[in-house]
């Protein structure tokens, strides 16, 4: 299953357009000065840049796409996130919520300009609860 947005016009058949995808060898990006864009240049392989403006309204959009193709490629087998070798750089989070939506347990974030809801465990959502509880608890280092 093909996952986009915003959703685009039908083509025959996934990606049937013969021209070959651009691998991506990094991404440098900024932020417009009245912050109402996030401006990315994005380089190839290939030695061409592309450079792109995404409002930043939109920015959610973009990030919830990468992770669920992220988890579609975990899904299928060889690509999973690894904190042993890869040291991902802490994001500011403005806000956090755990929560109940249709019997589903719900943790929302806030980072930035995006927010993100992920669903979670009943095991996983007892989990972070006991951690708040040892941590926010009197005697508890820190």
């Amino acid at each position: 299953m093909r996952t986009e947005w915003p959703p685009m016009p039908q083509r025959p058949g996934p990606y049937a357009d013969p021209r070959p995808f651009s691998r991506i060898s990094f991404v440098t990006g900024d932020v417009t000065a009245n912050g109402g864009s996030i401006l990315l240049r994005v380089h190839t392989e290939e030695g061409g840049d592309i450079d792109l403006a995404l409002p930043t309204r939109d920015l959610h959009h973009l990030v919830t796409l990468l992770l669920i193709l992220g988890g579609k490629a975990a899904l299928n087998g060889r690509f999973a996130a690894n904190s042993e070798t890869f040291r991902p750089k802490p994001l500011p989070l403005h806000g956090v919520s755990l929560g109940v939506d249709g019997g589903d347990a719900v943790l929302t974030l806030e980072a930035g300009a995006s927010v993100l809801s992920f669903s979670l465990s009943k095991r996983s959502m007892a989990e972070m609860g006991q951690t708040i509880f040892d941590l926010t608890s009197p005697g508890a280092p820190g």
